[in-house]
């Protein structure tokens, strides 16, 4: 603890000495409570300024969103620093300053925190079909347990929609195309009841081709949106809302970049593998590999024409607000339910269905939040509860021909109470303090079974379970089944210091944890991730409002840190690990310029720097083959290993934690051309890039994806008040192929299949306002 704080005082001295320049500019800047221009952010559960709330957080418009074409979770990756985004088969992957989860089963969480109109996603797919009618998306780097509790160790993505507006017909219709046979319609309405009350409803539907080869990465979903606003009396507001999504298509698919030759027997002579098209699809680039080998026919063969997703998420929540006089009463209660039926093939067979009845994977959630707060120039203060409860049906097959056919079938049940404060004091006009406890009780259930197919090594003549399949106990002879409890208490320290009238300065230590559990695997459960972060910042606005200018430094401390990656278990099965590395750090600042040089001109700078390092990373390695080809990390044979101890001990220590690039960052500009006709043209290129980075834990050569430099670019016209627009857009210009995530092929070392963003987009949107 002394030398974290040690390294806390060197960045707080640094930042110090580099801002004091700024304290003096900020002395002229025009008074705080000039409101013109200010985004008004609830991250801390109460409204306020994004310039004046002492956290780390990027606040994304409905006007960036909308210029810069978001439709996704995954486009967010471009607009925020630090920020890594890919699909895991159906869920997402989200990585903030190091923290993030690889999984895409239902045995553990993310590591960033994502909620939908302030309600938490049990699951990532609650959050894939959202992002229409927006009013705007939160960004929160760094751990953020008091407020959002547990799994929240990375940050939080709050995804805030547009409520319904009390007194006021209006609405909007937008249709667009692209290439790839790409079309999207959306359109809300909002229909006043009386004086007090009305009814918002809102939908979305695209359908467009894949990006890849084979028809994967496409976009078929349509998502529908109905919300109640009412007030009865100035005290009181009551918001329900009702939300459902559909997704489809053939869902997200694999390629292959392999600058380094792979190899496996059969491969007589290994070549790099690196096509004309980086967007041929991983089943293409393996059936082109096996013609040069002397491999018998279709021992390694993918079929992903088979692919294909089925996803059906809905729910309902609530909200009360009432103030009481001395605070202000809010009651969240909600329920979700997520239907997952999807085949991928990320470099294996894997399926999201009960393989003997097709029953798809399911999750049904619960939560309730109760917070009570007031906010006023003294001091400002939230006291609430929070209950989850979550059950899922979970069922996964992975088939790898004879070797390993093996169906995963489980029920598991997580359930969480937590309690929570936090409250900043004024001790001067321009110093206040904030201090933060939450405590938080979690139970996890697990009753797993595993059933190896009938003609599989291991049950060649069939056995007893469904199917005449053979269960496959782990070493202790039962099948997976276990009880996880953890109590926890995370707390937030900070300072906050007006430098002038609209200059902030800011110091935090914050914790936070993430859930702990037992995956179905025979191996053991894996322990809570937790971390400590220590940042200091600062946010201006100078020189007349012309400049704007925030900057952080920051160091994350992770114990007992999640790693996830296909392995084999003790019992021979290959299955998604979940285990911890001990040890690791990630540190780095960030700053971001906003230049204002005429009323039409904006001009942004964001860039982050993150060095981060595993200080303690080995594991054990379940394979009786040498695993030395498929990792880049010194390995070491166990002395007496069976399969029960590991026949290797793999240490990666000194790795960079993977999908955290050293040098993230985007610049964007924007130019309104006033008209004559008091329309406007809004032309917008903007450009995103990261330095290399390792797409998983396993580093592997072939899975360092190089660093890239994205450009994208769109022109507006908007007539007289905005009754519509038209837009021509093209993303990602130069075609530039950027990785995302990987995963290993089983039997061949060093081949991957890689997940890509997008190819070079182009198309025109219209929107109609009413």
């Amino acid at each position: 603890m002394t030398k974290h704080f040690r390294t806390f005082g060197l960045l707080a001295g640094a930042a110090i000495g580099a801002l004091m320049p700024i304290q003096a500019y900020a002395q002229d800047a025009e008074d705080s409570n000039n409101s013109d221009g200010e985004i008004v952010v609830t991250a801390q559960f109460r409204q306020e300024s994004a310039q004046k709330t002492a956290i780390s957080i990027d606040v994304l418009s409905a006007d960036k969103l909308d210029k810069a074409g978001v439709s996704q979770a995954t486009d967010i990756a471009r607009l925020s620093p630090g920020v890594q985004i890919s699909q895991g088969g159906t869920a997402l992957q989200i990585y903030i300053r190091g923290a993030g989860d690889f999984s895409t089963t239902g045995y553990s969480n993310s590591a960033v925190a994502q909620s939908y109109d302030g309600v938490f996603a049990a699951r990532t797919q609650w959050v894939a079909g959202t992002f229409y009618d927006l009013e705007r998306i939160e960004v929160l780097k760094g751990p953020q347990g008091t407020l959002y509790g547990r799994n929240a160790t990375g940050g939080a993505l709050n995804i805030i929609p547009v409520q319904p507006r009390l007194g006021t017909f209006e609405g909007y219709v937008s249709a667009g195309f692209q290439n790839y046979d790409g079309f999207n319609a959306e359109g809300a309405i909002n229909i006043p009841i009386g004086d007090n009350s009305a009814v918002r409803a809102s939908f979305q539907g695209v359908s467009r081709d894949g990006y890849i080869s084979d028809g994967t990465d496409d976009d078929k979903h349509h998502s529908f949106r109905l919300q109640f606003k009412t007030q009865p009396v100035d005290a009181v507001t009551l918001r329900v809302g009702l939300n459902y999504q559909k997704v489809g298509g053939r869902g997200p698919g694999k390629v292959v970049y392999e600058p380094t030759a792979p190899n496996a027997p059969g491969i007589t002579t290994p070549v790099p593998i690196i096509p004309d098209d980086r967007w041929t699809s991983i089943n293409d680039s393996l059936n082109a590999l096996i013609a040069k080998t002397t491999a018998p026919p279709g021992i390694y063969t993918l079929d992903t024409s088979k692919v294909y997703q089925n996803m059906e998420s809905w729910g309902i929540n609530a909200h009360l607000d009432w103030d009481l006089g001395p605070a202000t009463l809010t009651v969240i209660p909600a329920y979700q339910r997520v239907s997952i039926d999807s085949l991928a093939m990320p470099a294996l067979y894997f399926n999201t269905v009960n393989a003997f009845t097709g029953e798809p994977s399911t999750s049904d959630a619960q939560t309730v939040e109760v917070r009570l707060g007031n906010a006023n120039d003294a001091l400002k203060w939230v006291v609430g509860g929070y209950f989850f409860n979550e059950d899922q049906d979970s069922f996964n097959a992975v088939r790898l021909g004879f070797v390993s056919d093996t169906a995963f079938v489980a029920k598991l049940n997580t359930r969480s109470y937590a309690a929570f404060g936090e409250l900043t004091y004024s001790l001067t006009d321009a110093f206040r303090v904030t201090g933060g406890l939450r405590y938080t009780n979690e139970t996890k259930t697990v009753d797993a079974h595993r059933y190896t197919f009938k003609g599989s090594s291991g049950c060649t003549a069939g056995g007893t379970g469904p199917g005449q399949s053979c269960e496959l106990l782990t070493s202790g002879g039962t099948n997976v089944k276990g009880r996880y409890e953890a109590n926890r208490v995370n707390f937030k320290a900070g300072v906050e210091f007006d430098a002038g009238a609209s200059s902030l300065m800011y110091a935090s230590v914050v914790t936070g944890f993430k859930s702990g559990g037992q995956s179905n695997a025979d191996l053991d459960p894996y322990r809570p991730e937790e971390v400590t972060a220590y940042t200091i910042g600062t946010k201006n606005r100078l020189f007349d409002r012309l400049v704007q200018f925030n900057a952080e430094l920051f160091y994350m401390d992770y114990r007992d840190r999640q790693e996830n990656f296909s392995a084999l278990d003790r019992g021979g099965a290959q299955v998604s690990s979940l285990f911890n590395a001990g040890k690791a750090t990630a540190k780095g600042g960030t700053v971001d310029l906003t230049i204002f040089p005429t009323s039409n001109d904006q001009l942004r700078f964001a860039v982050e720097y993150t060095d981060s390092e595993y200080k303690e990373f080995t594991y054990r390695n379940y394979r009786a083959g040498d695993p030395s080809p498929r990792t880049a990390c010194p390995v070491a044979a166990i002395p007496g290993g069976t399969a029960q101890t590991g026949f290797w001990t793999i240490n990666c220590n000194g790795f960079q934690l993977p999908r955290t690039p050293k040098w993230s960052g985007n610049v964007s500009y924007n130019h309104s051309f006033d008209l004559a006709d008091g329309g406007t043209i809004d032309f917008s290129p903007e450009m995103s890039f990261a330095s290399s980075r390792w797409l998983s834990a396993e580093f592997v050569e072939n899975a360092r994806a190089p660093g890239y430099a994205m450009f994208n670019a769109s022109l507006t016209y908007r007539a007289p008040e905005d009754r519509y627009s038209v837009q021509l857009f093209m993303r990602n210009i130069g075609n530039e192929a950027v990785y995302t995530g990987t995963q290993q092929y089983p039997f061949i070392n060093n081949y991957n299949g890689q997940d890509i963003a997008p190819p070079r987009t182009y198309g025109a949107r219209f929107r109609a306002k009413f």
